[in-house]
């Protein structure tokens, strides 16, 4: 449909318009159905001022929530949620092979464009090697940097041109023919640097956008695949839960989603919040923008992972006889493998006896050669020792990370069962994750912080044979279930002090059960689950509001998840047309339908 006529629909708001809106935000969308259509009016606006009247597609990507971070591309489930927030986009194509953005948000230049065979020729002989190789080339990097935006950049930001380039060079190696270029006008109400994945709800819509202007008729899951692979383009490489949440999640509650790490989509599962029980999400105001030096830290934890897989895999190798063990290293192909439905308990302890606490990177590098140099380059740029982190836990990431596979097994249970009880060991869990991350302890009484090492010490020689012996001698009940990998943190240190205030603030309430940091940590938002009810959520805003946000003169912000429908094309035209939507919510492959590996 051509830009006017949309306009003329949506300030007219007809009853066609708000039943098309209402099919993506719901009855009870936040605001209303009139705040999101005048946000779309604005961005119609735009775009019909900027680049005429032209046919134009409608898109958008919410932000998401999720449980159980850092463990998505381990292949441990993982429950996401989208949240009402969203990043939406008016795209019409253009003749040539330009791709302009232009960004409502007045911080940012407006446009910025690059030409897509442009890009190409920055490194062509990578570009025919593949998608690693090209993102991974020097000077493709160096262009990338230059348009990325420091931390304490406030106006003139470049570095949403990153994350459409992304979107579109990755879909551009899925076309038959060369496509096109486009014209993105984009708004959107998702914090930067919040945890709620604005980047990728960037990443997602304008992959939409390609998807649709290029006919490359993309169903959901690839979609998913194509774009936590297009996000390692800002040198990051997480997977692609953030993607899976927003193209595979809708408006009935939470998705439990795990993967054939990195970045495909194994299965899902329907994960609904009991009633009476609310999730709130506390705003740290501390931005975790990754940017260069946050984007090692982040990578830091992912490059701990690999080799605690090589070393896991080589205890499997060298015990497998004397451990009367059935499965071959071989197997073993990445962390959600070592799990108690394969291994009994016992013997995941004695495994992680022969992981090292910690080594330093020239130590990997002699050990593992061949893993060293590729991980390293992709997690840090740089193979040089000197230049990395001069201690990496491996014992701490294994035990986090095996940890976050037993929780995420347990989770869509304790969901399903839903009493207190089992809410509140949800909560628990939530908290025993955070404490894998916790750098700090806040003390209310005494306002101040103090160093966190309780975590690095749980993963030492003398804990872990503690739990092995544990383990051997036939408990039950309360003492079984405190020695689960579940019920330990390890470590992995993604927090930062103002998240653990936040967690401390919160916890002795009586109407929370759990808190923790959501997504990458380095900043961004806090978890809550809580009693359902207003007084509940007010009581925690006024006790985050007296000991975090007031002693630090930042404003109160806490807000109620709230879910919608998953990213989408939304069709406000009229007729029998009337709604029609991209196949995202009607292609969510569920549990038991085995969609790779």
């Amino acid at each position: 449909m051509r830009c006017s006529s949309l306009l003329r629909l949506l300030e007219d708001g007809g009853s066609d318009a708000r039943a098309a809106l209402s099919r993506s935000y719901g009855p009870r969308v936040p605001g209303g159905l009139d705040e999101r259509s005048n946000a779309w009016v604005c961005v119609l606006r735009r775009f019909h001022t900027c680049w005429g009247d032209r046919e134009v597609h409608l898109l958008r990507a919410p932000a998401r929530i999720s449980f159980n971070p850092h463990c998505e591309h381990q292949g441990a489930w993982v429950p996401y949620g989208t949240h009402r927030r969203e990043i939406i986009c008016v795209a019409g194509a253009r003749p040539d092979d330009v791709v302009t953005l232009t960004n409502l948000d007045p911080s940012h230049t407006n446009p910025v464009s690059f030409s897509l065979h442009g890009e190409i020729a920055v490194a062509p002989a990578a570009w025919r090697q593949g998608w690693v190789d090209y993102i991974e080339d020097p000077e493709v990097a160096r262009r990338r940097e230059a348009l990325a935006d420091p931390k304490e950049r406030e106006c003139g930001r470049t570095g949403s041109i990153n994350l459409a380039k992304a979107a579109a060079l990755r879909l551009m190696m899925e076309a038959a023919a060369p496509p096109a270029g486009a014209d993105l006008v984009i708004s959107g109400d998702i914090p930067v640097g919040v945890g709620q994945s604005s980047s990728s709800a960037l990443v997602v819509v304008a992959a939409l956008a390609f998807n649709r202007l290029w006919g490359l008729g993309l169903a959901p899951s690839a979609m998913t695949s194509l774009c936590g692979e297009a996000e390692w383009y800002v040198g990051t490489r997480g997977g692609a839960g953030d993607h899976a949440a927003m193209l595979l999640g809708t408006s009935d509650g939470l998705t439990g989603i795990r993967f054939v790490p990195p970045v495909t989509v194994r299965e899902t599962r329907p994960m609904r919040l009991p009633p009476g029980y609310q999730i709130l999400i506390a705003n740290s105001s501390h931005k975790a923008i990754k940017n260069k030096e946050e984007r090692r830290l982040f990578n830091a934890g992912i490059f701990a992972y690999r080799f605690a897989l090589l070393y896991l895999r080589e205890a499997v190798a060298k015990r497998r006889r004397d451990l009367g063990l059935a499965i071959d290293a071989e197997e073993i192909r990445f962390l959600a493998d070592v799990n108690v439905e394969r291994f009994p308990l016992a013997t995941i302890y004695q495994l992680l006896l022969a992981v090292p606490d910690t080594v330093s990177p020239r130590e990997l590098m002699v050990r593992y050669p061949e893993s060293y140099e590729p991980s390293a380059l992709a997690c840090f740029g740089t193979a040089d020792c000197d230049q990395l982190p001069a201690h990496i836990p491996i014992r701490g990431a294994a035990v986090y990370g095996l940890g976050r596979v037993d929780r995420g097994l347990a989770m869509h249970d304790l969901c399903a069962r839903g009493d207190d009880d089992a809410m509140g060991e949800f909560g628990r869990l939530m908290y025993i994750t955070h404490d894998g991350d916790r750098v700090s302890r806040f003390s209310i009484h005494q306002q101040r912080h103090a160093l966190f090492s309780a975590n690095r010490e749980s993963v030492s020689d003398a804990r872990i044979e503690e739990l092995l012996a544990a383990s051997l001698n036939g408990l039950s009940g309360e003492e079984l279930d405190a020695i689960q990998l579940r019920r330990q943190s390890g470590y992995y240190g993604a927090s930062i002090p103002e998240l653990d205030r936040i967690v401390d603030v919160v916890s002795p309430l009586p109407d929370v059960l759990g808190a923790g940091l959501m997504g990458a940590g380095g900043g961004g938002c806090v978890l809550i689950l809580a009693r359902d009810g207003e007084e509940a959520r007010e009581r925690v805003t006024a006790a985050l509001a007296r000991h975090y946000y007031e002693p630090l003169g930042k404003p109160a912000d806490v807000e109620r998840w709230e879910a919608v429908e998953g990213a989408e094309e939304v069709d406000v035209g009229e007729g029998e047309e009337l709604g029609a939507a991209v196949p995202a919510r009607q292609a969510v492959p569920s549990v038991g339908q085995t969609i790779a590996g």
